[in-house]
């Protein structure tokens, strides 16, 4: 038999809280602050959140010395495609968010590490388990190592040959207004600042050591190679 189509108010609901868990970072939901982000009124969001509760779209749990009061999870194993996930991946989090590709790796991967300058809120409820990233490699099928590129590169580099890079945030593109990779870009990185196209290679390797290069996708799909420099 087939599973009936959603409600308006039911892919609402869905489309907003799955916006915040990936954009945000937010995992728990109240009651009110769907409420508030939808729109919807008091008996249809009810509704709904017990439809989509039953079709295990979301989980709802109570909180204990609250009364009745529920808190809301979306179950994000609904929506990803489930990838087939072995090995290690450094998820890029340099912009303190996460795409839905290194969403659907963080909630895959068997462990999930993390270095210092990555926010550990923005990982719980996501991963299976979570733990600092202190340079070694748990016994595991699937390791994920969340880190900063612009803090951290030093901390991963060792494994970088051996690993998948997930570009997990789009907080350059963002500030620019465009795709880092598809049109002019401007940026100021306070330590650095390039201007694209042409910068003068010669003259920025006279102060700045490669210390290796990432290779990210852009949303159209091409890709380019990112030198990461370290100021001498």
């Amino acid at each position: 038999m087939t599973e009936p189509k959603l409600t308006p108010a039911q892919r609402l609901v869905l489309y907003y809280m799955a916006f915040e868990a990936v954009y945000h970072g937010k995992t728990w939901f109240t009651f009110d602050e769907i409420k508030r982000g939808t729109g919807l009124a008091v008996r249809t969001l009810r509704a709904a959140l017990v439809a989509l509760r039953r079709r295990g779209y979301i989980e709802s749990y109570l909180v204990p010395g609250a009364g009745r009061r529920l808190l809301h999870r979306l179950r994000l194993d609904k929506f990803l495609p489930e990838p087939e996930l072995e090995g290690v991946y450094l998820v890029d989090m340099a912009g303190d968010v996460l795409s839905p590709d290194a969403v659907a790796v963080v909630t895959r991967a068997d462990v999930v590490l993390y270095t210092e300058s990555v926010p550990r809120r923005k990982l719980e409820g996501l991963a299976k388990r979570l733990e600092p990233f202190n340079g070694q490699l748990p016994e595991a099928k699937s390791v994920a190592i969340v880190f900063n590129s612009l803090a951290d590169w030093e901390k991963v580099a060792p494994l970088a040959a051996k690993a998948k890079y997930i570009c997990a945030s789009n907080v350059l593109d963002k500030a620019v207004g465009v795709c880092l990779t598809c049109g002019n870009v401007d940026i100021d990185l306070r330590t650095i600042r390039i201007k694209t196209p042409g910068p003068d290679v010669e003259k920025l390797l006279a102060d700045y050591d490669v210390l290796g290069t990432v290779v990210v996708e852009s949303c159209g799909g091409r890709k380019a190679e990112l030198l990461i420099l370290k100021k001498r």
